[in-house]
């Protein structure tokens, strides 16, 4: 309904002060700053002459753009690995960002205690792959167990290479037929469904000429370990023992870790709403300018919010502080303040659909509820209907109280209540006609009413987008186009004119009378010579800003794209009357075929199905059939949208920070330090 007002605020103080009187700002979650070093050279710009301001006077000339950057990447990797770690969810509380505290210390006592979180990970993984190691040696040995001999002779040789291998069956038959070639002494020990286990001594001058032999049959070498004395049963029960003790350590570690989590978990939590919180100071302090000993920063803050931001201030830093506010009508500033829309909850919704066209400028006139309520009534004559305007307004309603979509959802629910009422008015319930009265019209049985009623709709639309764009010039004091536009008072003089004369042509028979010929004209030659009356009635020096051949040309194009785009204009609102009767026709298109269904159950099921197909396909086509009309036959006659959306300096909430750290498993963590890492060893080390 209303753009909100800015001012501007200035805080200027000592540098130490800076990150905290930041923070301060950043919690209040008010202000949308601005460069201030551009601030402070602007010539409009002025700092009182006063004792408190002294010392800020004498350093202007020394003031410079801030420059230092910090780099939290190694920081932000360690939270969220600690948040993946423990399975915490990330959290922005005022609590834990509210208290006075250093940022370095803080983050520095967090290190500690994930070094040593790291060390117990570090063990974790050493004893995992140590229990790996040894199960690969018990499977190996397996094959050697009913051979009562002391391996680590055979493993220690010195002059000969003991390997044991592992074949398929036919490349073993192939070793069988060439052994004769193959100098080395190759035993079978074990023989499965489809491979052959085999021991191989070799003479070490000869090694490399049987690997090159034994390569072709693609053998894989089973490791042994060399470190133990005895034979394979002995080795199996030793290994077992060393697992047994790794294991039993994995669980000491596990235990200890989630000991951790416990007694850390809410400085966890704080240590990544601090970060954050650090992040955006450093983002925001591109706009901050410094000088030897202080800090200058300005930003616009709502006029509503600016007193409460100025307490917390003031209540915090006492008189350390110095505080400007600066309203922001000064129609010689170069400063554009941001934009705030400030409407009733029945059409916020509908602000993020004005965006997408573009960001209403401050000195502009919000169109938000315009735009809602004749979206709603669009919407509403194109897909009137009491049953289905019900489903869409309930699937509105799950998407904002229960999906967290309250711009989605909140359009939903406002057109499907609109298609409702429209069905009451046409009578058509799920696209049936039978079922209740029409209150004013059934659409196919009145085509002619509905296409004329359609056009006369934007008629009276269209003409209340001449009437806003005036009010839309007059706020930001453009005469030229708001009296003698195309869209503006001269236009819309044209424009009625046009449909009189049109109106007394086609439906009393009457011809162009002398004195509407001579309205019509004077109307098109204001619009033509807007520039230049313009410059007569400010009583500048230079009629045209280019040459009078050039612009004489250029609006002579301009006076043809105008009647064509009014006449375009008008007509393209047949559409709506267009798409009622289609409503109709396309059910009535099911309906046929769920008669010709010889089954009931059959022709109900059709029935549903054309009912959800003309909900979904025919309810997202009139959805954008009807903000087409917005945006090219409506808000081309009233709205610019190039202002600049009002983004103040906060943090964001908890929730949109879950996303960030569900990306991160608690694999991550372990990642640090050995991508090898089994899953299961991490889950057994993590759960």
């Amino acid at each position: 309904m209303a753009i909100e007002k800015m001012n501007i605020m200035g805080v200027i103080g000592k540098k130490e002060l800076l990150d905290r009187v930041m923070r301060q700002i950043v919690l209040n979650g008010s202000m949308h700053f601005l460069n201030a070093f551009s601030r402070i050279s602007a010539t409009d710009f002025v700092l009182p002459p006063n004792e408190k301001n002294i010392e800020a006077l004498e350093e202007l000339p020394y003031v410079k753009p801030y420059s230092a950057k910090r780099d939290f990447s190694k920081e932000e990797e360690m939270i969220v690995s600690l948040l993946g770690l423990f399975n915490l969810s990330p959290e922005i509380k005022r609590e834990y960002l509210g208290q006075d505290y250093d940022y370095s210390e803080y983050m520095e006592s967090l290190n500690k205690i994930y070094l040593k979180i790291r060390e117990y990970a570090q063990e974790i993984k050493e004893k995992s792959n140590l229990c790996e190691q040894n199960m690969e040696f018990i499977r190996n040995l397996k094959y050697l167990e009913k051979y009562d001999f002391d391996l680590s002779e055979l493993l220690k040789m010195k002059f000969m290479t003991f390997k044991f291998l592992k074949l398929t069956k036919e490349n073993y038959l192939k070793l069988k037929k060439n052994y004769e070639n193959i100098p080395a002494v190759v035993i079978k020990v074990e023989a499965e469904s489809k491979y052959v286990y085999v021991a191989s001594i070799t003479p070490n001058t000869l090694q490399e000429t049987v690997e090159r032999i034994l390569s072709s049959l693609n053998f894989e070498e089973l490791k042994l370990p060399i470190d133990y004395e005895g034979n394979a049963s002995e080795i199996i029960r030793k290994l077992q023992e060393e697992i047994d003790r790794y294991k039993s350590r994995i669980e000491q570690l596990k235990r200890d870790i989630e000991n951790f989590g416990r007694q850390f978990k809410e400085e966890i939590r704080k240590s990544f709403a601090r970060l954050e919180m650090e992040k955006k100071i450093e983002e925001l302090k591109s706009d901050v300018a410094i000088s030897r000993n202080l800090f200058y920063l300005f930003g616009f803050v709502p006029v509503s919010k600016v007193e409460s931001l100025k307490d917390e201030l003031e209540k915090n830093f006492k008189d350390e502080l110095i505080i400007l506010i600066e309203e922001t009508g000064n129609k010689n500033s170069s400063l554009t303040p941001p934009t705030k829309l400030k409407n009733p909850g029945l059409f916020r919704p509908f602000e993020e659909m004005v965006k997408m066209y573009g960001i209403p400028s401050y000195d502009e006139k919000d169109p938000t509820v315009f735009f809602g309520l004749t979206y709603m009534l669009l919407f509403g004559a194109m897909f009137g209907d009491l049953g289905q305007g019900l489903v869409l307004f309930t699937a509105g309603i799950v998407l904002n109280l229960f999906m967290r979509r309250p711009n989605l959802g909140g359009v939903l629910s406002r057109i499907g209540l609109s298609s409702a009422i429209f069905g009451l008015l046409y009578g058509s319930v799920f696209g049936s006609e039978e079922l209740i009265p029409a209150l004013i019209v059934r659409p196919m049985a009145n085509i002619n009413f509905m296409l004329l009623s359609a056009v006369a709709l934007g008629i009276c639309l269209l003409i209340a987008g001449f009437i806003f764009g005036i009010l839309n010039s007059s706020l930001s004091g453009n005469f030229k186009e708001g009296i003698f536009g195309r869209n503006g008072a001269a236009g819309l003089s044209f424009y009625i004119l046009l449909l009189y004369s049109i109106y007394n042509y086609s439906i009393k028979n009457i011809g162009l009378s002398p004195m509407i010929t001579f309205l019509l004209i004077l109307s098109l030659m204001i619009i033509v010579l807007r520039e230049p009356l313009t410059n007569i009635l400010f009583k500048k020096e230079k009629l045209f800003s280019e040459p009078a051949g050039d612009y004489f040309v250029e609006e002579g194009f301009g006076v043809l794209e105008t009647l064509l785009s009014m006449v375009s204009n008008t007509i393209s609102f047949i559409r709506v009357g267009a798409f009622a009767l289609n409503h109709v026709g396309l059910y009535i298109a099911f309906a046929t075929m769920a008669e010709m269904t010889r089954s009931r159950i059959g022709g109900i099921m059709l029935l549903i199905l054309g009912n959800a197909i003309i909900i979904g396909l025919e309810g997202l086509i009139v959805f954008i059939q009807a903000l087409r009309l917005e945006y090219y036959e409506l808000f081309s006659k009233y709205f610019k949208g190039e202002g600049v959306e009002y983004s103040p300096a906060l943090i964001m909430k908890s929730s949109e920070y879950i996303r960030k750290v569900k990306t991160l498993s608690r694999k991550a963590f372990m990642d640090q330090f050995g991508k090898t890492l089994k899953m299961k060893m991490i889950k057994m080390a993590m759960v």
